[in-house]
Parts: C-alpha cells; structure tokens; sequence
C-alpha cells in the first residue's frame, strides 16, 4: 500500500513539473508565473498609487509603478508587487497619462499581457521571452504607465540618457539658460534610451530669475529639429512651473529639442540628444498630435478669456441688478 500511495505522489509530482517545464520553453512572447521572487527585476505599485496627483516640489508625475522604466534580458521575470490599499492590473498597451483625468480616456490594450485585477498585497509575474519595449498601464486608472525595455545582450545601445554626441548625461534633468538669464528650463525624458516608434514623455521645470521661482502660466513652443529640419511644433503652456509633451520618432540621428517663449520666439533654450534605431518589435501605437492649427488662439488668450467671462460676468449681472431696482424706485 505504501509504494501505491509512493507512486501516485511521484505521479502527480512528475505531472506538475512537466507542466511547469512546457510553460517555461514555451515560444510565445509572455508566460506568466506564480513563483517566488529570484531577481531584482521587481516593480513596485506603491501605495496611494490610485491618486492621480503630480509632485509638484519634483515638477513630474508621480512613480505610480515603481520605477516606471525597467530594462531587463531577454527571458528575464518581471514581478509586479501591490503595495497600494486597492486593486490594480499590469495591462500591455497605451495608458491615458495625466489628460486621462480630463480627457476620460481609458488607454489602448495592444493584447500581449494583461495581469488581470491582482489587490493589495499580491504579486503578478510575467517573464518576457523576446527583446522590444514594452508599454503597460492600469486599466482601472489609466494615468498609471509604465514600460519594460527588454534587451539581446548583443545590443549597444545605451541604458542611461545621452547628448548629442553620445556622452552620457550624469545629471538629469538638464538645465539651460535662456540668453537673457531670466528663465531656467530643465528637461528630462523617459524612457531615458530614446528609440524610434516608441513613445517619449518630455518632462519640463520652468523658473524664472531673478526670484528663482516656478513659472506659472507662461505659454511655450515645443519645437524638435531633426537633420537640420523642423519635424515637429506644438504649443502650449505651464501649469505651476511644470509640463510634459510625447512624442514617438520616425527616425534615428541626432535631435535638438528647443523651447521657446510663444510671444517672443528669441527666447528659448535648446537641448541635443540622439535617438537611435529600434532593434525591438514596439507595443505603442501612438499617434503625434501638434495643435499648431490653434495657433491664432494661444494657451494664454484662452486662459485671458476665461478669466475674463468669469470676472466680468458677475460685475455685469450686478450692474444690470442695480439699474434695474434704480428704475423701479
């Protein structure tokens, strides 16, 4: 009886190992596993992470998935661990960034892996089994985003950011100044490693001097120069010193990023990087938007004009009141 209870145990042993095995070799770009952490390839989701707020004393979103970058090899485990009070997933494809919250977008699945709802507390692994970048974000709140940059170790292309010749930029963000001195930029982008078809969240500080504080309301261009041409203009302005473009690259080579006052184009700064050819298979679809055709209207116009309906509306009800109770005396 014994060896009977001996061989079904070793059975049912050999089956789940075998499972297991089949999991692991098999050729599809994602397996998942429930397995105990073995790397430092672990991302964590940290708690409060469902409130869309921004550091405003770092000028940037918050690490909602921390960190929001991670660069692995190929058939390396990711582990994504809840450390927040609520649910949440790990879901490939395009989140709805910070606009979300305005816009109500829900984000862009592409179906290559979704966790699935994991809560507080648990873990989710997923191993990839070919090289790319891949985008992620939380399907319940969409301003959460996040990517894994999977490489062939055979690749050289850098992990950390670069300038325009290739030297590796050791403080980041970069600051410049404009010409006079009165404004100070600083600049940062992620994923650091800039690579063409993937999506590049540019992430800007502005300060005004000499009171070296943040500034607020100040309408910009965002302009990128690529090969001596423009290819890219849009317009906007800074909400409490701070603001983010994205943008997804078509080409590789060298690029100047340039920023640059809307009502007076002499002030600007300029940053030089290189972005650099996609080895990768891309999980983005993004699409570049520029809202140049508003041009006639700028972000700081609009902002006049509503400011303007909301004092000047309540004044001309107030009058129209006391005129008309003149009248009926």
């Amino acid at each position: 009886m014994v060896g009977l209870y001996t061989l079904f145990f070793l059975f049912i042993f050999a089956y789940f190992c075998s499972f297991s095995i089949q999991q692991i070799d098999s050729k599809e770009i994602f397996s998942y596993a429930q397995e105990k952490i073995f790397n430092n390839n672990v991302v964590s989701i940290s708690k409060g992470a469902a409130n869309p707020e921004v550091d405003i004393t770092n000028l940037s979103p918050r690490q909602w998935y921390d960190p929001t970058v991670i660069s692995i090899n190929v058939n390396d485990t990711v582990t994504w661990v809840n450390n927040d009070t609520e649910p949440h997933t790990v879901t490939s494809g395009l989140g709805g960034g910070l606009n979300s919250l305005i816009s109500n977008s829900q984000g862009k699945p592409n179906g290559l892996f979704d966790s699935g709802l994991f809560s507080a507390g648990d873990s989710i692994s997923i191993r990839f089994n070919t090289s790319g970048t891949f985008s992620y974000f939380c399907t319940i709140h969409p301003w959460m985003e996040g990517t894994v940059v999977v490489r062939n170790t055979s690749t050289s292309i850098p992990s950390y950011p670069v300038d325009q010749v290739g030297n590796k930029i050791d403080e980041f963000p970069i600051y410049n100044f404009t010409e006079d001195n009165r404004i100070e930029i600083g600049l940062s982008w992620t994923p650091v490693t800039i690579m063409t078809n993937e999506p590049i969240t540019f992430i800007m500080d502005f300060f005004e001097y000499p009171e070296n504080s943040r500034l607020h309301l100040w309408p910009y261009n965002f302009v990128i120069l690529q090969n001596g041409s423009e290819i890219y203009r849009t317009s906007d302005i800074t909400q409490v010193g701070s603001s983010s473009r994205t943008y997804a690259f078509n080409s590789s080579g060298e690029v100047t990023i340039r920023i640059e006052s809307t009502d007076n184009k002499n002030t600007f700064v300029e940053f030089g990087t290189i972005v650099y050819e996609n080895p990768y298979e891309s999980s983005a679809d993004f699409e570049n938007v520029s809202n140049n055709t508003f041009s006639l209207l700028s972000p700081l116009t609009l902002v006049y004009i509503v400011y303007g309906i909301i004092i000047i509306l309540p004044i001309t009800l107030v009058i129209i009141i006391i005129l008309y109770k003149k009248k009926k005396i």
